[in-house]
């Protein structure tokens, strides 16, 4: 508690009392006290005696009286290997300030070049650049990697090497082949629809790889607008009117187009990719078949049973009756027997 102001001046002004005890190490920790007497406080008085203070040794390294090396073996370091060291230090610095742009400019300068060259401090680069090749040095040192696959026999290496990639298997990483269309007059419109992208993509470039090894000329496929359907549902009634949630479903479709093409190859195409259709992916097909003139004469006639020579599977049946009657046909199923008659059906 400080003295009042009556009794301040009686007692004086304080004086300042220099402290003549050095002060404790850092080291020492709150929770362990050590005595003034201790054994560590003797060894290092009687150091301190022995040799000189620390006030004269730095008195003597700034001075200059002791010399470097003597210097250098007292703290237990190699005097050449120091110099070798600093000289080539003091070399990085003056390369350092040398290299250093003095101006804004020069440093954006220098930062667009670093951007538009390549990086030559990489590892096989500072390599190369010293005169040293790792892989054909690891190649004469017969180093390999755990990854490498042991080498083949040449003979079997040459057969390999000679045998060839069918085309078809090559074409499945390029884009898929189009045949041409001699008359562009629309056949089918095949249209996929599907929730997700990926399937679609899919299934589409099947489809249109499919028409072509079919000889089907083919467009596509063409991106539809998407069908974006919404739904609020009220979670509620009566006075929950504002608790709805809403839903949204959007429809991605392409579309794929033959063009002229065969109606009965057009109808194995679709069935063909019905077979092996990718699940999540729908399909909605526009078929138009086109009639030659003769059709008009042959309306109104009555056709007999068995007589297809006015429909358009007339050259086929009558392939097959052909087939049917023929005497090799006769001998291949006299043992089969078969329940009923056999019916043709267009």
């Amino acid at each position: 508690m400080a003295a009042p102001r009556c009794t301040r001046l009686l007692l004086g002004p304080v004086k300042r009392v220099k402290m003549t005890q050095s002060p404790r190490p850092c080291i020492q920790t709150f929770s362990r006290t050590k005595s003034s007497g201790s054994n560590e406080d003797r060894e290092e008085m009687e150091a301190l005696k022995d040799g000189k203070t620390l006030k004269n040794l730095m008195a003597d390294l700034e001075g200059g009286d002791m010399p470097l090396d003597q210097r250098l073996q007292d703290m237990g370091l190699d005097p050449k290997e120091y110099k070798a060291l600093y000289k080539s230090q003091q070399e990085v610095e003056e390369r350092w300030q040398k290299n250093e742009p003095k101006t804004r400019e020069e440093a954006q300068r220098r930062w667009k070049e670093m951007q538009n060259t390549p990086d030559h401090l990489t590892l096989l680069n500072m390599y190369k650049a010293k005169g040293v090749e790792p892989i054909q040095l690891a190649k004469e040192r017969g180093i390999t990697l755990p990854t490498d696959k042991p080498p083949l026999d040449p003979k079997l290496q040459e057969q390999l090497s000679a045998l060839r990639t069918p085309l078809n298997v090559r074409a499945i990483n390029l884009r898929p082949l189009r045949r041409t269309a001699p008359y562009g007059v629309p056949v089918c419109d095949l249209q996929l629809r599907t929730y997700s992208i990926r399937p679609l993509l899919l299934f589409a470039d099947f489809a249109v790889r499919a028409a072509y090894y079919m000889g089907l000329p083919c467009r596509g496929p063409i991106p539809l607008p998407r069908i974006t359907e919404r739904w609020t549902v009220p979670r509620a009634n009566f006075i929950f009117k504002k608790s709805q949630e809403n839903f949204e479903r959007v429809t991605m479709r392409r579309l794929v187009q033959i063009q002229d093409g065969h109606p009965d190859v057009v109808k194995a195409w679709l069935a063909f990719l019905a077979r092996h259709q990718v699940p999540g992916v729908g399909m909605k097909a526009n078929v138009w078949e086109y009639e030659d003139l003769e059709a008009a004469t042959r309306a109104g006639v009555e056709v007999k049973k068995g007589d297809w020579s006015r429909s358009r599977q007339g050259p086929v049946m009558q392939k097959v009756e052909e087939i049917l009657g023929s005497r090799g046909y006769k001998e291949a199923m006299e043992g089969h027997k078969v329940e009923g008659d056999v019916q043709l059906r267009p």
